[in-house]
């Protein structure tokens, strides 16, 4: 690997957040077609290795390096702050799909126990709750989409939602039901 890929990989690495394009290209002191072209091989070099990361083109010209979201139920209890629950995980597409959403019909909907997961949704910043009435307005936050590698636009976001998401709740099921059986 050449130092410029070198330097791209700490640098995505270090930030834990998605980086732009112009971003990336600053750090290396590269035209951004340059950069772009080493970042596409960064991303099939990582998929190649198939190994627990991975590097992922975002919508609008962002790059970020994350762990494989199927192996988020393994090692979901070391991800600081926490891992989701299943039933939180859902309150969360659930919202995601849609949105926006008054916190009124959420619990309509799914009961009460729903104001615990906006509460932690909310500090995890994956939504945004602002008031409306004497409700909440619910919506999901630039956050939720990088962290689970979606669209920012609301109706591809919920396309490409009810696809990724399918997958993620069955494994995070999955990881639950071991885990309590592993407790009988």
């Amino acid at each position: 690997m050449e130092d410029d890929t070198i330097t791209l990989e700490a640098a995505l690495y270090v930030a834990g957040r998605p980086l732009t394009l112009e971003e990336l290209s600053e750090i290396i002191g590269k035209a951004q077609s340059s950069t772009q072209k080493l970042l596409e091989e960064l991303i099939f070099s990582y998929h190649k290795r198939e190994g627990a990361l991975e590097v992922v083109a975002l919508p609008r010209d962002r790059y970020v390096m994350q762990l494989r979201p199927e192996l988020t139920p393994s090692v979901g209890k070391l991800i600081p702050g926490g891992l989701l629950s299943f039933s939180t995980l859902q309150t969360l597409v659930f919202i995601a799909l849609k949105q926006p959403l008054l916190q009124s019909e959420l619990v309509n909907m799914r009961g009460t126990h729903v104001y615990e997961h906006v509460k932690e949704l909310e500090d995890k910043k994956f939504i945004d709750a602002t008031p409306e009435g004497r409700s909440k307005l619910l919506k999901t936050t630039p956050l939720f989409a990088d962290y689970f590698g979606l669209d920012h636009d609301p109706v591809r976001l919920k396309a490409q939602l009810k696809h990724k998401m399918k997958k993620i709740l069955e494994e995070q099921r999955r990881a639950e039901e071991e885990q309590g059986s592993a407790f009988d």
